[in-house]
């Protein structure tokens, strides 16, 4: 053993260059007889473990971790001697009981780095460098007052064969980077006390093989900027309370093997087209056709005509109705045609019909009435816009995709890794609008693009220079200066 009293230079000269016993035991009693000892880290030092002195501190495995979550403990007090009693084993295992002032800790240490410390402030650091097994043959409790992180880098499998409870007396935020599936065989219930609100950026699908129920007791509001295909195998009922309006900009038809259209007031309106087929009977008070342009009535009637027309005897060409084969019927009073016909005038009989009003109360639907009827009235057609285009960036698509948001290299909110990996393309790194986006959205710092950090009260050259410490550690004499370290 080196001592200040017994150095290298006197064992030299004593018993010579380079001669070294390595079985039995030396003579002067201060050798390890298996050669092991003293470690090469104990060469020309006193024996004294160097983490009793405080010269060095024995950490267990803590590497890992992941982004966001901290595993850093608060720096331990260095040893102080003799208040750290030391048991150290050749291949490395190590225990330690350590009272030195704000600095008691107690450490068992495996050669690998796994084992166990009991820290200062009362933190307990539980590591293993492989496999970790628990085993409980009894009921199991765990209690945490403060928080907790729990991070597996590979896959986890959580088994219970009895009920599994979950309460959560805050919020519960699940984030899934790949599929989701649930299986219930079961029922399944969802309870929700106020609002309730789904995103699907792709497509949904829902099968029901039993009866599907929607029980709403405020508003429902369907907005569909496709198709809609609406197939029922079965009877539709559609019920309403108020009004119903169907509206349809281009087209808009019924068909049924008997269509019934019923209502105290009903409108038909239209510019052209077809009402009515070869068995269909019309029941009305009025019937005006569209003007022929000079002011006379354009009505044309094809078929049998049967009842009686009020003014048909004062007609312009009653006197012609000698030709008509059934004029030697018309009553003696009236006249008959042949007398028309010697006079050379019409004879002016009294009507025997009284007048009748046949104008319609309506207004006669024009072209005029029905293009704003369909244009601005109430009943008119309905314009429906759900949302622009994607790549309008105020479309309701591009905000829930968020494609605009970052120039299309993201469709949500990146996570730190995701950034840092576009950043590497150079394109992206002077790409401003994508950069500008991750600053407003407060996932990018401003000051990224500055090549070094902003100043934290000390700097150093950048020459490194090897020293020795000026302090003595541990029990070393004065004129022992055996650390070392590079600034």
């Amino acid at each position: 053993m080196t001592t200040t009293k017994d150095n290298i230079e006197k064992r030299r000269q004593v018993f010579g260059e380079g001669k070294e016993e390595t079985q039995g035991i030396p003579r002067t009693g201060f050798s390890d007889a298996s050669g092991e000892y003293p470690s090469q880290e104990y060469y020309f030092a006193t024996s004294t473990n160097k983490a009793a002195k405080g010269e060095t501190t024995t950490k267990l495995y803590s590497s890992g971790g992941d982004l966001g979550v901290s595993i850093e403990l608060p720096d331990q007090k260095p040893s102080q001697y003799p208040f750290n009693q030391v048991q150290q084993t050749a291949t490395g295992h190590s225990w330690e009981i350590d009272d030195t002032p704000g600095g008691e800790r107690i450490i068992m240490k495996h050669r690998t780095g796994s084992g166990l410390e009991l820290r200062a402030d009362g933190s307990i650091l539980f590591s293993a460098v492989n496999k970790k097994v628990e085993v409980t043959g009894g009921d199991h409790t765990v209690i945490v007052e403060g928080e907790g992180n729990l991070v597996y880098k590979g896959n986890l499998n959580v088994r219970v064969t009895g009920d599994y409870n979950l309460q959560v007396d805050g919020n519960v935020n699940v984030t899934s980077a790949g599929n989701r599936e649930d299986i219930t065989h079961g029922n399944y219930t969802t309870n929700v006390d106020k609002n309730s609100n789904h995103t699907v950026k792709g497509s949904k699908r829902t099968q029901v093989v039993g009866e599907h129920t929607h029980t709403i007791l405020g508003g429902n509001n369907l907005f569909v900027k496709g198709d809609q295909r609406n197939w029922v195998q079965g009877d539709v009922e559609l019920t309403s309370g108020g009004s119903l309006i169907t509206t349809a900009e281009k087209e808009w038809a019924a068909s049924s093997e008997t269509t019934n259209i019923t209502g105290l007031t009903v409108s038909v309106l239209g510019t052209k087209g077809t009402i009515g087929g070869t068995l269909v009977d019309h029941y009305g008070k009025a019937y005006s056709g569209p003007p022929d342009g000079e002011g006379n009535g354009g009505t044309t009637f094809y078929g049998t005509l049967v009842g009686k027309a009020a003014e048909a005897i004062t007609a312009d060409f009653a006197n012609l109705a000698g030709n008509s084969a059934y004029a030697k019927v018309a009553p003696a009073k009236l006249g008959t045609a042949a007398e028309a016909t010697a006079t050379g005038e019409p004879k002016k009989y009294e009507t025997i019909f009284p007048f009748i009003e046949t104008a319609p109360s309506a207004p006669e639907p024009t072209s005029e009435l029905i293009v704003p009827h369909l244009a601005v009235s109430n009943f008119g057609i309905r314009k429906v816009v759900i949302d622009t285009d994607i790549d309008d960036p105020n479309s309701l698509i591009a905000k829930i995709l968020k494609t605009d948001d970052y120039e299309k290299l993201f469709d949500r909110d990146p996570t730190i890794d995701e950034i840092r990996s576009k950043l590497r393309d150079e394109a992206n790194f002077n790409n401003k609008a994508f950069t500008g986006k991750l600053v407003a959205a407060g996932l990018l710092s401003s000051e990224f693009a500055k090549a070094t950090d902003g100043k934290i009260g000390r700097s150093s050259n950048n020459r490194r220079q090897k020293k020795f410490g000026n302090k003595p550690m541990g029990n070393n004499p004065a004129d022992v200066k055996s650390k070392r370290f590079w600034i």
